[in-house]
């Protein structure tokens, strides 16, 4: 396949490809048809997700850290309902929760 192919050639192509392994597997053994099938999907949808995988890479690079504030917020409602079962557990939770959220919002204030 040429890398310079427009949008509409490559399709043709892909269907060429898709009906020449249909074609395939209806010729093959009946016994195998089903596990070269399941092979003839596997390898393209492996494929598809190679092909994702740059992309995905690039959009994590972009991304910003996370702000502790949210996981602050959680551990001090987390903390709070343990407090009444494991008091001791329950304390410790909302205690890191209000340094994460401290440190959040010196992030979020220092940041802007």
């Amino acid at each position: 396949m040429i890398p310079e192919a427009s949008p509409r050639q490559r399709e043709e192509e892909i269907e060429r490809l898709a009906a020449q392994t249909g074609r395939l597997i209806r010729e093959a053994d009946p016994a195998s048809r089903a596990e070269l099938a399941e092979a003839a999907s596997a390898i393209l949808r492996e494929e598809a997700l190679t092909a994702q995988e740059p992309q995905q890479r690039h959009e994590s690079v972009s991304r910003r850290p996370m702000n502790p504030l949210a996981a602050g917020l959680g551990l001090l409602i987390v903390g709070a309902g343990l407090t009444l079962l494991f008091p001791f557990v329950g304390i410790a939770l909302m205690v890191c929760g209000v340094m994460a959220t401290i440190w959040g919002a010196i992030m979020s204030v220092t940041r802007k």
